[in-house]
């Protein structure tokens, strides 16, 4: 799922999710810990986490930003984003956001 050729705001649902498990774990590893010792940090149990590394378990919000700080991982990039996205804010947005004070 690392193929950077794939357009992420096109991916199911169930892609999404599977390299979403796919960053977590790779991060996991590449950080040097274990399941338990992450799991830990979650405050859950290692079964739990290990669902949650294979994609049968969907990490909370609060989960991800928690894994973001123990790996020293951005959040886009545990999300299956590169580390920088430069997004077009609508230009009716965008007036909004110029005229406040």
């Amino acid at each position: 799922m690392e193929n950077h050729q794939v357009n992420l705001l096109k991916l199911s649902h169930s892609q999404r999710r599977i390299a979403v498990a796919s960053r977590i774990k790779q991060a996991r590893l590449n950080s040097g810990l274990s399941q338990r010792n992450v799991a830990a940090r979650l405050e859950i149990s290692q079964s739990s986490y290990s669902r949650m590394e294979s994609g049968d378990l969907e990490p909370s919000a609060v989960q991800i930003a928690t894994l973001s700080g123990l790996f020293t991982m951005s959040v886009l990039w545990l999300l299956g984003y590169p580390n920088f996205i430069a997004l077009k804010i609508p230009s009716s947005a965008e007036s909004r956001l110029q005229s406040r004070p």
